[in-house]
């Protein structure tokens, strides 16, 4: 778990790491279900890898709740020498999908802070109907416990610290 703050609020994320292995796929198709953002990852040193982006792609497509965010990520950048993925193949790729994109370094920490602020941004987007919900209720339930408060209390003058509450 890591909490960070975006705009203002804290939230709270819990992050699933299976690298892509066949054998958590059974897994993480339960882990799909609950998902409210999803980071597809693949390496830029590996062009086997970005061609699995498709699959993992139509799973999530698939087992995630609708709406679920997504965003791209082109990792390893810091081995450029080794790039067999070209940066334009992941934009074009992202936007193929209607993803955000971004190439990232776990190594020198590239884009890291930048990309998980991101998705945080899109998860809070698509639930704020959600979080205003949540925020009008407990601002009215406040405002209705004050005015049950208030009106246990008798007017005027006889309001003092003799008042009984009885």
């Amino acid at each position: 778990m890591k909490t960070i703050e975006v705009d203002g609020i804290k939230v709270r994320i819990q992050i699933w790491d299976t690298a892509g292995q066949e054998r958590y796929q059974t897994i993480t198709k339960q882990y799909y279900r609950r998902a409210q953002g999803i980071f597809l990852v693949y390496d830029i040193s590996s062009e086997r890898s970005y061609q699995h982006i498709m699959k993992w792609v139509s799973d999530v497509d698939e087992y995630a709740p609708e709406g679920v965010q997504k965003i791209l990520i082109g990792n390893k950048a810091d081995e450029e020498q080794k790039r067999q993925v070209g940066r334009e193949q992941g934009q074009q790729l992202a936007k193929e999908y209607g993803m955000d994109f971004y190439e990232t370094s776990a190594c020198t920490n590239l884009n890291i802070k930048e990309s998980f602020t991101r998705l945080t941004e899109l998860v809070l987007q698509a639930h704020r109907k959600e979080l205003d919900g949540l925020q009008t209720r407990a601002s009215n339930e406040l405002a209705l416990a004050e005015l049950e408060e208030d009106e246990g209390k008798p007017e005027g003058p006889a309001n003092s610290s003799k008042t009984c509450w009885c």
